[in-house]
């Protein structure tokens, strides 16, 4: 559901506070969410339940090196009275030294709004990765692929789905 922009702009104040708190490792500021959240981070051990669970995993994670940059790429918030989901691709860059990596990660999550603003109900920061797929025989070639038989007029007849498009500007973070 599309989402009033006074909300949006509310919750991407939430988001420009997670994005400080990463950034100056502010720990306190960081874990401002509802107290039974559920967060689930990219490294195997990522995974808290309250405020100290998300916590933990955030402080084990920025301790492995200092955090330089949090940014926020292409961002989609909806959300229905009280209660919003958004999805944002997140660039983070840390240090260790003079040796610097930019990771990227998915972020999607749930706020719910209440006296005192809007607060994560749920959490999951994923990091894309390569799949690999089982061993086996190398598919064939396409010369050797037997022929397949012609369909019958009405289901060459049928509806081709329309390519997507680009998401709008409004989605766009920054």
């Amino acid at each position: 559901m599309k989402i009033d922009p006074e909300v949006r702009k509310e919750i991407n104040q939430v988001l420009d506070a997670m994005k400080e708190a990463i950034e100056t490792k502010d720990m306190e500021a960081l874990v401002e969410s509802e107290p039974n959240v559920l967060t689930v981070g990219p490294c195997p051990d990522n995974v808290g339940l309250g405020q100290n669970g998300f916590k933990r995993w955030m402080q084990t994670l920025l301790d492995k090196a200092t955090p330089v940059k949090f940014k926020y790429g292409f961002t989609t918030i909806k959300g229905n009275g009280p209660v919003a989901w958004l999805d944002t691709h997140v660039t983070y860059t840390c240090k260790n030294g003079e040796n610097q990596k930019d990771f990227d990660f998915y972020l999607s999550g749930v706020m719910e709004k209440a006296d005192n603003g809007w607060h994560w109900s749920g959490m999951h920061l994923s990091a894309p990765t390569e799949l690999e797929f089982p061993e086996g025989p190398p598919p064939q070639p396409e010369a050797e692929k037997p022929a397949e038989e012609p369909k019958p007029a009405a289901e060459n007849e049928a509806a081709k789905p329309e390519q997507g498009e680009d998401a709008p500007p409004e989605w766009n973070y920054m």
